[in-house]
């Protein structure tokens, strides 16, 4: 299939290179030419773009058999306009890469099915524009780690953890890019998918364990338990998708 996909960083350059040893035919887009080109002189069809850019030759980009939008945008108006842009387009397939962060914090577990969500969040507000394309699948992923992204970081200089006996949530890169290939291999169209970890063991012990790998000290942690919490349910990727994760265990990914 003809597959592109708008943006080309932490997640969508693996991203793009695992679909295109999967035989699929890729583009990607950059917001920075240099990088474009750096990209192109490393066998990769790049162009340059930022959502909510008008085309000259929209074809270019939008006629794809699926097109997944993998950037961090909030910018409302801006995926307004590439929505616009899709549906005059002949792209017949469209994966959004949503966030956890659309769960309200409400000490509840979530599945896609949770009435629980933050409405003034950018994010889901973008969601409901996706969702007008006639064939649209989201993955609300949660947090990323994985390579360049080790937790043991996360409270480095000096920051301190909040709310040290939430839950966390968290999904590895091999999963996030496992989930999007087990859709599109489904054909798992106008659906949502969590995306995250079997386990959520407390932030406190999580970190403070991540932080020992790198021979780091200990994060620094409020005293106050009574902060925000949720803990996001994956089921559905498993049971619709058949999908199996690779890094189910949160204290046993590859960084």
């Amino acid at each position: 299939m003809k597959i592109a996909i708008i943006g080309s960083g932490w997640l969508g350059l693996p991203l793009a290179n695992q679909l295109q040893t999967d035989g699929h035919k890729m583009m990607l887009t950059t917001t920075q030419q240099d990088k474009a080109v750096k990209l192109q002189r490393n066998g990769l069809n790049v162009m340059q773009y930022e959502v909510g850019d008008q085309l000259s030759q929209p074809d270019q980009l939008f006629n794809n058999d699926i097109i997944i939008i993998a950037v961090t945008s909030k910018d409302v108006d801006a995926f307004d306009i590439l929505i616009d842009q899709l549906n005059q387009q002949t792209c017949k397939k469209l994966i959004y890469i949503s966030s956890t962060s659309v769960y309200q914090n409400n000490r509840l577990s979530h599945d896609e099915s949770s009435q629980y969500l933050n409405k003034d969040n950018p994010i889901w507000k973008i969601e409901q524009l996706i969702q007008t394309h006639p064939s649209t699948t989201i993955i609300r992923l949660a947090g990323l780690v994985g390579p360049g992204r080790h937790p043991g970081r996360f409270f480095k200089n000096g920051r301190t953890l909040k709310n040290p006996t939430a839950p966390v949530n968290l999904i590895h890169l091999d999963d996030c890019i496992g989930i999007i290939q087990s859709v599109i291999l489904n054909q798992a169209w106008n659906q949502i998918f969590n995306g995250c970890a079997d386990n959520h063991p407390p932030k406190l012990e999580f970190y403070t364990r991540m932080a020992d790998q790198l021979n780091l000290a200990a994060p620094e942690f409020e005293k106050n338990t009574a902060g925000s919490q949720k803990i996001v349910d994956n089921k559905k990727s498993k049971t619709v998708l058949g999908y199996k994760y690779t890094c189910p265990d949160v204290f046993n990914m590859k960084y």
